[in-house]
């Protein structure tokens, strides 16, 4: 069975449930209708089929996806989802005993996943918000290497790029707001200065991995100005010049301190290399390719600043 339930007419997020146990589907619709400050368009299916056929009629803008159905399961739900709608931010909902499996589907491209009933409406549409925002970014930097630049800046993800020696050279507003820093306070600044004996030990131990020129995820907690510790997921791939010299790395980090409080950390969901992801990493790295073929430090990136 399929059906449309519409929440808020005013500029909604349409966004689709693939969920065959009913009241998982009810839990989620009330969640959604809680929310003040962003309007849903609400469509829901009980099987795979009946979600693929909603695909072609309405325009979804994030889906919601059981693995467990009754005409599919497992990750070939996934699979089969995302290949029918690439486009498509796809969030992992699952039980405990299926968490294996959720970072599976992570792992091969879905933005995130939320553990059945360890979800509140605050957690559910952050979760949505920020799935929405990466392949929003994905889309634009294919789109144009122009609207790079202003597009980091307005993210709500974080953006930093440090030199060989592991000097910040450019941070966007998000990271120096989250931190609660100026832009030029954070500038020229060793990462390590802002993390823990623990974070420079990680740091490091990722920077020497640097040689395999390969993108790697991890956790990290950033202290802010207060001396706060955040908890914080970042994602950083390596520059090289076309010699092969290390130019330094560019990194997106994505505040997750309120979820350590309803779930357990992330961590292991993006540990693997999720492709359409780092997608977005290496999209970067081509938009900043005059960049890297010219002078790295000196030169351009007091162009950031």
């Amino acid at each position: 069975m399929n059906s449309t339930v519409t929440i808020m007419y005013e500029n909604p997020i349409n966004l689709l449930l693939i969920e065959d146990n009913p009241g998982d589907m009810v839990l989620i619709r009330e969640m959604l209708k809680d929310v003040q400050s962003i309007h849903f368009h609400f469509l829901h299916a009980d099987n795979l089929q009946g979600g693929l056929t909603l695909l072609d009629k309405e325009e979804v803008d994030v889906l919601l996806l059981d693995l467990h159905l009754q005409d599919s399961h497992g990750i070939h739900t996934f699979i089969t989802t995302n290949k029918k709608a690439p486009k498509t931010p796809i969030i992992i909902l699952t039980g405990l005993a299926d968490e294996e499996l959720a970072i599976k589907a992570v792992s091969k491209g879905a933005q995130d996943y939320l553990v059945k009933g360890q979800i509140e409406s605050q957690l559910l549409v952050k979760s949505i918000q920020y799935a929405m925002e990466r392949k929003n970014i994905e889309r634009k930097l294919r789109e144009s290497e122009e609207k790079y630049r202003l597009m980091v800046e307005k993210a709500q993800s974080g953006v930093f790029l440090m030199d060989s020696h592991n000097k910040l050279t450019y941070v966007n507003q998000s990271i120096a707001s989250l931190l609660g820093y100026k832009v030029s306070e954070m500038l020229q600044k060793d990462i390590s200065h802002f993390t823990d004996r623990d974070g420079q030990k990680l740091i490091r131990y990722h920077l020497n991995q640097k040689e395999s020129g390969s993108s790697n995820a991890y956790e990290l907690k950033l202290q802010n100005k207060q001396g706060i510790y955040l908890h914080v997921l970042v994602s950083s791939t390596p520059l090289f010049k076309p010699d092969g010299n290390y130019l330094g790395a560019i990194s997106i980090l994505t505040d997750i301190s309120s979820r350590k409080s309803v779930e357990r950390s992330l961590m292991d969901a993006l540990r693997e290399k999720d492709e359409n992801f780092f997608l977005i990493m290496g999209s970067m790295i081509e938009a900043m390719k005059p960049l890297i073929q010219n002078d790295y430090r000196d030169e351009h990136m007091d162009k950031f600043a």
